[in-house]
């Protein structure tokens, strides 16, 4: 962990975390506790997680939980149904039980184990009612990866401002917010360890999500992470997606982002539409597609051509 003038940066949840505001340091350092308590209760990778629990009770019980605790799922599940389960956060049996990405066992299963597998994969099965949630048939596995680091950076931008911050500027992971100050924001490469694009932000809150074929695979970015519910494998329409809307929108582009992989090129403008957004496509032939960028406010983009 470090810190910079009115910044700090840490590695949390498996990625690296950067917040710059003008508060006191003391304040930031509460804000990582905000991150490592949610890492807490939502990590599918620890045993004594509020998630895990929910997991190891499929099909048995429903777990009861706060308010609070609920709310991460119930925004998942409002996007599974929003999205007719194009987004289903149910794909945990697959990604953690089949690949086991983010663990020391991960692994290309086999046809018939994806099959059996993916089966399990529906949010219509997964109930939130009297303060519980509960997944009903046994062996459903939740997965908050496509939406949790967008959910927290909404949280932590939220807890800034009423700490006082009148300039913030959060990236966890590939999620990114901004307010209050003019930002130079640089897109990832996904082919090299460079820049593909420059965003120069406006002063309003501007909320931006990046996925990429690069970002976690096994053996090579052909079995990249972000997975087609329907085959239970990777697509590989885009070897990037970035997903921008002015306003504090975190988690759902974060969900977004994992719908717009798994949509086909000549169907994005319709999904920008569908969620009012601004998308920016990088094909694995590095072709670029830009939709829906006049609803942003921003200062300006520059988009780089690749050789």
């Amino acid at each position: 962990m470090g810190f910079f003038i009115n910044g700090l940066k840490a590695k949390v949840m498996s990625t690296e975390l950067i917040m710059e505001a003008d508060v006191a340091k003391s304040v930031l350092f509460e804000a990582l506790e905000l991150v490592k308590s949610f890492e807490s209760k939502y990590s599918a990778y620890k045993e004594d997680s509020l998630l895990s629990e929910i997991n190891s009770s499929s099909g048995v019980t429903p777990v009861q939980c706060s308010a609070e605790e609920l709310e991460i799922f119930s925004q998942a599940l409002e996007i599974a149904k929003e999205s007719k389960g194009l987004f289903d956060p149910t794909i945990g049996v697959l990604t953690q039980g089949s690949y086991g990405f983010g663990t020391h066992n991960a692994k290309l299963p086999s046809k018939k184990e994806l099959q059996e597998k993916k089966a399990l994969v529906d949010y219509k099965e997964c109930i939130i009612d009297a303060g519980s949630i509960y997944l009903r048939k046994k062996g459903m596995r939740l997965d908050l990866g496509g939406i949790g680091k967008g959910y927290i950076a909404d949280k932590l931008m939220e807890f800034l401002l009423k700490k006082g911050a009148s300039k913030v500027l959060l990236s966890v992971g590939g999620e990114i917010c901004s307010y209050g100050k003019k930002y130079t924001i640089a897109l990832q490469n996904p082919f090299e360890e460079n820049n593909s694009a420059i965003i120069k932000t406006s002063k309003a809150m501007l909320s931006i999500s990046t996925s990429g074929d690069y970002e976690r695979f096994i053996g090579s970015k052909e079995n990249h992470h972000i997975l087609d519910n329907t085959s239970a494998k990777p697509n590989h329409f885009h070897s990037s997606i970035t997903i921008l809307k002015s306003g504090l929108h975190g988690a759902m582009l974060d969900a977004v982002a994992t719908i717009a992989f798994n949509t086909k090129r000549e169907d994005l403008y319709t999904l920008a539409q569908k969620f009012a957004v601004a998308i920016i496509a990088i094909s694995p032939q590095k072709s670029i597609q830009v939709e829906k960028f006049s609803g942003l406010d921003i200062e300006s983009f520059e988009m780089f051509s690749f050789q």
